[in-house]
């Protein structure tokens, strides 16, 4: 019996399917070097290039039915609608944040979920970018950061974790996402089909951005993921792994730059909200207010420490966005109940059309968002989704019948080659 793949009943992508990946790989990164060394200006707001992209997105759905044909009868009518309420918004951008004061925090800590409905809405619009895409502009970021590295090495003599192009466990956890897009597929693995894409020399940056960007939470995850899933035999795999582990060491002998401050605030917000949790186990039901400033008190040595990173007085308070955790933050404002429920339906998901690259993803979010903001940064919550998306959206093999429409008696997987780690460690169906 011959496996069959079941395609998917969905117009080919369109070419646009891969922009959100350029813009959170290339474009973020040096609007961020750019905005560095053009001096003084206006603050704009992380969101901005995301906006365009859903304006984008939005004539593109005015101009086409999801079959692909026109709808030109109504199309300049709609577009002008659209863009005479872009315009308002535009123009009375102040008054409309002014009226909308009072759901400000609630509309914040909604980031991930309307980053999540972004990623839908994008794919069901232009398609799923594939993980040629995923792993091309993951290339381009894993070369700016080795370049970042070098340069601001060479000046500095230093490798500050806040770079010129982004700060480094935000860049790590972009690297991470096109590392899983690059991890080698399980052919016809557990009745699951995964296209090989990709090249050597994509995946060979993707590594090598990692390594530059000199994250511990990434080398972590990076690590151990292409140790477990990763490409080549066990000894490469080692290999590979032993690198990252010795460049997480290296990162406790680096000098030390005052943007590492962040990781003590970091390290403080964990220690009180676990103190606090201890005091007042309800908190963990129903969380805290989303309006009111974190019940913390700030100790003389720590008040210093905290102005230089928030860039904000200890008077006013710590707030959640401030809180760089993205698990703690959701733990603190929402309680324990949802986060659960978040992970436990994350695994399910993961597990109904188990893969190497959905393993991965699984890992990276798990890891990445015990010290980064995760999916509230719009470039990160943006690439997981897409990611997410296609990592569940594996093809099913199913058997074809044979000449008298009987199964076929010769039931045969997928080659396998010799370094397959599926053989090696028995990690079915992984």
């Amino acid at each position: 019996m011959r496996m069959v793949q079941e395609q998917p009943k969905k117009r080919t992508p369109s070419r646009l399917a891969a922009l959100p990946l350029a813009v959170a790989c290339a474009a973020v990164p040096l609007g961020a070097l750019l905005s560095r060394f053009a001096g003084s200006g206006p603050e704009s707001s992380p969101f901005l290039p995301w906006a365009v992209l859903a304006a984008l997105g939005t004539v593109r759905a005015i101009l086409f039915r999801r079959s692909g044909q026109r709808l030109r009868p109504r199309f300049f009518a709609e577009l002008c609608m659209f863009a005479g309420l872009s315009a308002l918004v535009i123009l009375y951008q102040r008054d409309i944040l002014q009226q909308l004061r009072g759901f400000t925090p609630f509309v914040s800590e909604l980031v991930p979920v309307i980053m999540l409905g972004f990623c839908g809405l994008w794919v069901m619009t232009f398609g799923r970018p594939d993980r040629a895409a995923f792993q091309r502009w993951g290339a381009v970021l894993g070369l700016l950061c080795v370049l970042d590295l070098a340069v601001e090495g060479f000046i500095y003599r230093a490798a500050p974790s806040m770079r010129w192009i982004g700060e480094t466990d935000l860049l790590a956890g972009l690297l991470l996402i096109c590392l899983c897009a690059s991890l080698r597929p399980g052919l016809a693995d557990d009745g699951l089909y995964e296209p090989d894409q990709g090249a050597p020399v994509f995946r060979a940056l993707i590594l090598a951005g990692l390594l530059a960007t000199l994250s511990r939470t990434g080398l972590f995850a990076a690590a151990w993921i292409y140790l477990c899933f990763g490409r080549g035999g066990w000894k490469l795999r080692t290999a590979v792994f032993l690198a990252f582990f010795t460049g997480l060491a290296a990162t406790f002998q680096l000098p030390f730059t005052p943007s590492d401050l962040a990781r003590y605030v970091d390290y403080w917000l964990w220690a009180k909200s676990l103190a606090l949790f201890s005091r007042e186990p309800a908190l963990l039901i129903a969380g805290l207010p989303l309006d009111h400033a974190l019940p913390f008190t700030f100790p003389p040595e720590m008040a210093p420490i905290w102005e230089r990173v928030t860039d904000s007085p200890t008077l006013f308070g710590a707030h959640l966005p401030q809180v760089p955790s993205f698990w703690l933050r959701f733990i603190l404002g929402w309680g324990g109940i949802l986060p659960t429920a978040c992970l436990t339906g994350l695994f399910v998901l993961v597990s109904r059309r188990l893969t190497r690259m959905g393993a991965g993803l699984a890992a990276v979010l798990f890891v990445q968002g015990m010290s980064t903001p995760l999916l509230y940064d719009p470039s990160t919550g943006a690439m997981a989704g897409l990611a997410l998306l296609l990592a569940l959206s594996a093809c099913r093999t199913v058997p074809s019948p044979g000449r008298n429409g009987e199964p076929d008696a010769g039931l045969h997987s997928a080659p396998q080659t010799e370094d397959d780690p599926v053989r090696e460690w028995d990690l079915r169906p992984l």
